[in-house]
């Protein structure tokens, strides 16, 4: 076979078989891609050439190939947060091309410890075209608009300063939300990735952060915050010390359904 339409071929057939994960973020597109055990040997002079990324299956020569019976082994996903994926093959000679997948596939995670949700939420962020960025970012502070304006309505807040923005140039793999003070302004930065999170989340997240300020913001909003807690712990596999007082207003309050959530969470 030719080596250009074997390539072709074997890369067809490796994308069909990966797990979903893994192609989720080969069409993200800004993911590179690298090859472990990808060989191909010349037929005519014996010679062995290791493809190790895409930018070589792009620029490999025409000449002809052994016949081989490629194995996908699995995907290692261990530099993931530099953006790189690789693909784990074997083969072995053949009287004709063939393709298996292993029985033992297998992803390797990535070497920091970052869940499937905060994954997939990464991704989605990858996949943003600027006309989407644009609507998320509207939706976020029409969102954030309204939730200062109740925040405001709490006793003491009134005169309050704060102000709430996004930084669509946070990393990605590191979820804070940061808290400045420039005179008399509280100013709060919420990382990108709570684009993609609902209202309530949202107004728990704000309200978390002011309630270092005002207790009383706890006591009304307590539910949103929750709402917070549940989400980061979906995230991140943490739980925020905030839930312990949360769940102090809900005993004072016989707040059954609060704490039926704080029970998921706890056992999340």
């Amino acid at each position: 076979m030719e080596s250009k339409r074997l390539i072709r071929r074997l890369l067809i057939d490796i994308y069909k078989n990966l797990d979903e994960y893994s192609k989720d973020l080969i069409r993200a597109c800004n993911y590179h891609v690298k090859f472990q055990g990808l060989l191909l040997v010349d037929r005519d002079t014996g010679e062995r050439r290791s493809v190790e990324s895409l930018e070589d299956c792009e620029s490999l020569p025409s000449f002809k190939v052994e016949d081989r019976r490629y194995t996908l082994k699995g995907v290692n996903l261990e530099d993931v947060h530099n953006d790189t994926l690789e693909i784990l093959l074997s083969s072995e000679i053949s009287r004709e091309y063939s393709f298996k997948v292993d029985r033992n596939y297998k992803v390797i995670g990535p070497n920091r410890d970052i869940t499937y949700e905060h994954r997939e939420r990464i991704l989605k962020w990858n996949e943003l075209s600027e006309e989407e960025l644009d609507k998320k970012l509207d939706r976020f502070y029409d969102i954030v608009e309204r939730i200062s304006e109740e925040l405001r309505e709490v006793e003491g807040m009134e005169n309050y300063n704060f102000i709430v923005y996004t930084d669509i140039f946070m990393d990605l793999d590191i979820v804070e939300n940061i808290v400045e003070r420039d005179g008399d302004m509280t100013i709060i930065w919420i990382h990108p990735l709570y684009l993609f999170s609902s209202e309530s989340v949202l107004k728990g997240v704000i309200a978390y952060q002011l309630s270092a300020y005002n207790r009383k913001i706890l006591e009304e909003f307590y539910r949103d915050i929750l709402e917070y807690c549940r989400e980061y712990k979906r995230l991140f596999n943490k739980n925020l010390n905030i839930l312990k007082k949360i769940k102090d207003i809900a005993i004072k309050r016989k707040d059954k359904e609060v704490m039926d959530i704080i029970r998921e969470i706890e056992e999340m």
